[in-house]
């Protein structure tokens, strides 16, 4: 007799298993570790622990559900359900899924293969999966994929590989998915992103391929994706992104690249993108956020930027960000103020979240608190006084709101200042909000008050001071005028003369006494050469020496007006000027008179007397 392999069955009995393969399924019968629903066409056994693919299921069966079980083969083990449309397989113990094995499933839509052993994808491996719209890879070993293996599944849409060992794809291992609208590889150890391969899927919306070794992105790095809505690079080891990385992505609108090695915002890159709504930049040790930091961003309404080690932020750091509706700095533990009015440009603001910062204090003017609708502000070193009364007033009026209109994370807000360290806000009075100022900012004030009068009154006295010294310069007078002597200072002044000059002066309150219009006294003036003919008569001036003869100088004190004489009719002309003149007077000899070289002459050869009444000289 012929011998027969291990795995040879009699014909007797493999007809015998037939028909009572046949019957069972005639009958629909349904595992005691299974719920079945004939309706619906649903059959789940989960974690019923079983080995193989059970076979006496109802053939009509659509959906499958074996997800965690003990299963290590499926080897020709779905011939019987030619209808499904979804089946689970995830966390079994499926170390390949061998060739062929689904040749029999034109219907099937889902398949979800996760968490198993897989290590590789042979050419074969998705044979006959036509109508493959979903397929689920994560969380295998795999590191091996033939560039075929996707061949045969050109409807596919989804197709999620996170979780194994890639290094790299195949080249044209995405050539026949022309319908791919999600590609998910995060969790791998690719070192670059897989330009080539997503060339050649074009229809590609959603891109994940966070969680692995990329380094920077540089201007080919991304091709031309006119689809792609959302892109994740969250923890890579990016450092470095190329101003036109994103060139080629023009209606994206999600962008996660938290976790990288970010020293700053890309402005630059991220102005290319117009329609962006949502940036997470989060855990990249940005430091400072600068002027218009997120330029062009106008469509942005969600921004994340939590643990980036923020230290300052500028005034205008979200200028562009008009449409803004949530953002989040949480975790930031060197920021320690906002400027004021930071947030303003934010017109649709709703959600604001600082949480575990190292703000001390919190002013209303730095967001539009009337229109939020969630503040998280708990974890912050605040200093409870005045300036957070306003959060007070906020958080009492939520209290008795409930909180419907504004979400605060009330029990989080709790004071760090000597006086009311550890007690929550909401638990302080309102009278206990009170401003206390510091010995030494009390006598600074006290000392710079102060110094600012000092320096005021000084600036009044030298002002004072240069007024009184100022003096107006001679300008030649437009109306006739005249110098009338009124007196000399010694005992025998004219009594009449006297009289005279007190009128005079008495007339004209404004008026210097004895004073120069010309400046200070022993100045010449810009108009005379020789002589001043206000300050001394000739005959009242020192004469010059002659060969070796000289007069001896002799003083004469003398008071002098000059008048307006426009109407020589007035009894009482009006007085411009007072002076009082000193001069040598030469005794009387009879030398020979020098000759001097005036206007006018006086005879200088004899003592002019006291005349009984004023000396007009015209001038």
């Amino acid at each position: 007799m012929a011998s027969r392999g291990p795995s040879s069955t009699p014909l007797p009995i493999a007809i015998a298993m037939a028909v009572v393969g046949l019957s069972i399924v005639a009958n629909g019968l349904c595992p005691t570790q299974c719920r079945c629903d004939d309706e619906s066409l649903r059959a789940s056994c989960a974690y019923a622990g079983l080995e193989v693919v059970p076979i006496q299921l109802n053939p009509e069966i659509k959906h499958l559900d074996l997800s965690n079980n003990r299963v290590g083969s499926i080897h020709l083990s779905f011939g019987f359900y030619g209808n499904l449309e979804t089946l689970d397989l995830t966390s079994n113990n499926i170390h390949t899924l061998g060739s062929d094995n689904f040749v029999f499933q034109k219907s099937l839509a889902t398949l979800n293969v996760s968490n198993n052993g897989i290590r590789a994808l042979a050419k074969n491996t998705l044979q006959g999966m036509d109508t493959l719209r979903e397929l689920n890879l994560a969380g295998n070993n795999i590191s091996d994929m033939d560039e075929q293996a996707f061949k045969s599944t050109s409807e596919l849409e989804v197709l999620n590989l996170s979780e194994n060992t890639i290094t790299s794809l195949p080249p044209g291992l995405l050539r026949n998915l022309h319908k791919i609208r999600t590609l998910i590889l995060n969790k791998n150890s690719l070192l670059e992103v897989p330009t080539d391969n997503l060339a050649l899927a074009p229809s590609l919306e959603n891109l994940d391929l966070s969680d692995n070794l990329i380094q920077e992105l540089d201007r080919d790095s991304l091709p031309s994706l006119p689809s792609l809505v959302s892109l994740d690079l969250a923890n890579n080891v990016i450092r470095n992104i190329a101003d036109d990385a994103f060139d080629r992505l023009p209606d994206l609108l999600h962008l996660d690249l938290s976790g990288n090695n970010l020293t700053s915002v890309p402005t630059a890159s991220l102005a290319r993108l117009n329609v962006l709504s949502r940036l997470v930049l989060s855990r990249n040790p940005l430091g400072d956020l600068k002027v218009v930091g997120f330029r062009n961003l106008f469509e942005l309404r969600s921004l994340e930027l939590n643990d980036c080690a923020i230290y300052s932020v500028h005034a205008r750091a979200f200028a562009d960000n008009v449409n803004l509706e949530r953002i989040s700095l949480d975790g930031n533990r060197g920021l320690k103020e906002l400027p004021a009015r930071v947030l303003y440009s934010a017109r649709y603001l709703k959600s604001v979240s600082l949480r575990h910062c190292s703000l001390s204090t919190l002013q209303p003017t730095q967001f539009p608190v009337d229109g939020l609708s969630s503040l998280r502000v708990g974890g912050n070193p605040l200093v409870c006084n005045c300036s957070v009364h306003w959060l007070w007033n906020v958080i009492q009026t939520e209290e008795r709101r409930n909180g419907s209109r504004l979400e605060l994370d009330t029990r989080d807000i709790v004071c760090s200042d000597e006086e009311f360290a550890g007690r929550p806000l909401m638990a302080l009075s309102e009278g206990s909000l009170r401003c206390r100022l510091s010995a030494l900012y009390l006598s600074l004030s006290a000392a710079g008050c102060l110094a600012a009068t000092a320096t005021i009154l000084a600036l009044i006295v030298h002002m004072t001071r240069s007024k009184r010294k100022k003096r107006l310069a001679y300008a030649a007078p437009n109306r006739p005028e005249f110098l009338v002597y009124v007196g000399r200072n010694n005992d025998e002044l004219d009594k009449n003369a006297e009289s005279y000059s007190r009128r005079l002066l008495a007339r004209n309150e404004d008026t210097t006494p004895y004073d120069t219009p010309r400046g200070k006294i022993g100045q010449r003036s810009p108009q005379s050469q020789d002589t001043n003919i206000y300050e001394i008569p000739r005959y009242n001036r020192g004469t010059r020496s002659r060969d070796t003869e000289s007069y001896p100088r002799q003083t004469e004190e003398g008071v002098y007006a000059v008048a307006d004489v426009t109407d020589l009719r007035d009894e009482s002309p009006e007085v411009l000027s007072l002076y009082r003149i000193q001069s040598p007077v030469p005794p009387r000899t009879n030398v020979h008179r020098p000759a001097y070289d005036y206007e006018y002459d006086y005879d200088y050869d004899y003592e002019a007397p006291l005349p009984e009444k004023p000396h007009v000289v015209f001038v």
